[in-house]
């Protein structure tokens, strides 16, 4: 260059100098022109003007190399944002987080002022937003208005730019201008799943190259949302099945234990029957005895007295009468007689209250609700269980201490109530024929209002730890040896005292110190609605 001028210099298109020295003997100025634009000035002598196309080349060359550079480096950007891309929303099996990862990098790579991801229900057949970012627009204002959305986007199959949007495609009434749109199908299996849009509202048209990025971007986008749907499927339908499981596993629990519960009260119904029949036959024959033994009781009043009036009148007996009457003990039996009729009479009266008290216990000819006194019901469970309360092989008496309240008559089914009250009572048994000194078994009532009454039964015995007190209402549990119990007992209390008649049964224990229940009642039934009226005799024998 400076063997054709030593005197040239280069000046940018404002007449700063690049290259050279400024020279007042430069005679020619020649413009440097790239791409129709004055890039330079090449300032000289006519002599170099050969020298202008080959700096134009040179620049033109360099330019080229910038821009290429440019090009790759912006390649390998997007490469490293689609590589950091696919390791996050392939690891993720959520939706919501997949669409939020790919819209924070869809908004740096691509100009728009809008964009969002959106995928179609298949049950509501609507376009539903997964994410966004810039203003929140609906799926109906990147796509043409006139037209079904969910159709438009099932039947795309590539993607499309509008630069210039058609204003027929923007409503009156919405606040979006779009001048670009820019959208693409996501696609799983040759199947749309959604769309992916953006849109510009600066004049800043979409080229292909926008197109490709944004299609390569929803591919990969597509996939990982195919997977999360896939998985969100797979769990729904294993929750599905799981919630099946259940309700199987619990329609034959509850199966199982209504069975046993229809065993159990089928057994006893036909014991209660049975009794029922064994204390009718029982009380005819007594009817006779009792009321012959009044006619016996006068019968020897008035044998005894014929026979002091014989001894008054005729002291002088003869000998073979004399000796009869030492023999057999005249006067002892004549002193004995009247107690042993008195005696008779007793054992008849005791027979008589255990034949009432089994029929009062079983309650056989009641199957409607009615009003009764609890205190009678207790009682009679009591007379049931009294041979068990007699001494034991490990034990003294039990001694059974009332408490009893003045309390109204309670409108209920009497036969499931002593049924219940023989279920606690017996466990209460049991529990102390393991405590040797001192059992004790408390029983009381009380009026808590004028709706509500309570019993309450304890015993000092050996108690329960906490965590079998919620169990033991649970059908079969017994804390029982086996063969000594069924674990139905206080299931069966438990739903007679709660569902039949609307009350409540709670327990309360303590190891070593022994065990309550208290059973509170609503003293009229008719305020428990839609209570079944229609029920079985009330179990005989405690079940647990």
């Amino acid at each position: 260059m400076a063997a054709i001028d030593s005197s040239i210099s280069i000046e940018d298109p404002q007449g700063q100098l690049l290259f050279g020295v400024n020279c007042e003997t430069h005679t020619a100025v020649f413009p440097l022109i790239l791409e129709s634009q004055t890039v330079g000035w090449l300032k000289g002598s006519a002599q170099a003007a050969p020298l202008a196309p080959l700096l134009i080349c040179i620049l033109k060359q360099e330019t080229q190399k910038k821009l290429l550079a440019q090009e790759l480096l912006e390649r390998y950007q997007e490469i490293d944002l689609f590589e950091d891309l696919s390791t996050q929303i392939t690891t993720s099996l959520n939706l919501t987080d997949i669409a939020q990862l790919a819209i924070a990098e869809l908004e740096t790579l691509i100009p728009a002022t809008s964009g969002a991801i959106f995928i179609v229900n298949p049950q509501t057949q609507t376009l539903d937003t997964l994410a966004q970012f810039g203003q929140a627009y609906a799926a109906q204002d990147y796509l043409h208005r006139h037209q079904e959305l969910v159709q438009q986007v099932t039947q795309m199959q590539q993607g499309s730019i509008i630069n210039d949007v058609p204003k027929t495609w923007q409503c009156s009434s919405c606040s979006c201008a779009f001048q670009s749109l820019i959208y693409v199908p996501l696609k799983a299996k040759k199947r749309t799943i959604g769309l992916i849009a953006i849109g510009n509202e600066t004049p800043s048209p979409y080229n292909t190259e926008h197109l490709k990025l944004l299609s390569i971007f929803a591919g990969q986008i597509a996939i990982a949302i195919e997977k999360a749907l896939l998985y969100q499927t797979s769990q729904t339908v294993a929750r599905q099945a799981q919630a099946q499981a259940q309700e199987l596993q619990q329609a034959l629990q509850e199966l199982k234990q209504t069975q046993a519960k229809l065993v159990q009260s089928e057994k006893m119904s036909s014991l209660g029957h049975t009794i029922a029949g064994v204390a009718h036959e029982i009380n005819n024959p007594i009817g006779f005895v009792s009321g012959n033994l009044t006619l016996l009781q006068d019968y020897s009043r008035d044998l005894c007295g014929l026979l002091a009036l014989y001894e008054q009148y005729y002291p002088d007996a003869h000998p073979v009468i004399l000796d009869r009457a030492e023999e057999i003990d005249l006067e002892f039996l004549q002193s004995d007689l009247g107690e042993l009729v008195q005696s008779m009479n007793e054992g008849i009266k005791r027979i008589k209250e255990i034949v009432l008290s089994l029929r009062n216990f079983s309650r056989i000819d009641h199957h409607q609700a009615e009003a009764v006194d609890l205190h009678q019901g207790i009682d009679s469970t009591l007379m049931i269980l009294r041979h068990r309360l007699k001494i034991g092989d490990q034990r003294p008496a039990i001694e059974v201490l009332k408490d009893y309240g003045e309390l109204p008559l309670v409108s209920c089914y009497a036969g499931q109530l002593n049924q219940v009250f023989m279920n606690i009572l017996s466990n209460a048994i049991d529990a102390l024929d393991q405590h040797a000194t001192q059992p004790q078994i408390r029983i009381q009532t009380r009026l808590l209002d004028s709706e509500q009454v309570a019993i309450t039964i304890a015993d000092n015995g050996s108690g329960m730890p906490p965590e079998l007190i919620d169990q033991i209402y649970e059908p079969f549990f017994t804390t029982k040896s086996v063969g000594k119990g069924t674990g139905l007992g206080m299931a069966i209390s438990q739903q007679v005292v709660a569902e039949t008649h609307g009350g409540h049964l709670d327990c309360t224990s303590q190891l070593g110190v022994g065990t309550e229940f208290c059973i509170t009642l609503p003293i009229c039934l008719s305020a428990v609605s839609d209570r079944p009226t229609d029920l079985r005799p009330a179990l005989l024998y405690p079940t647990a």
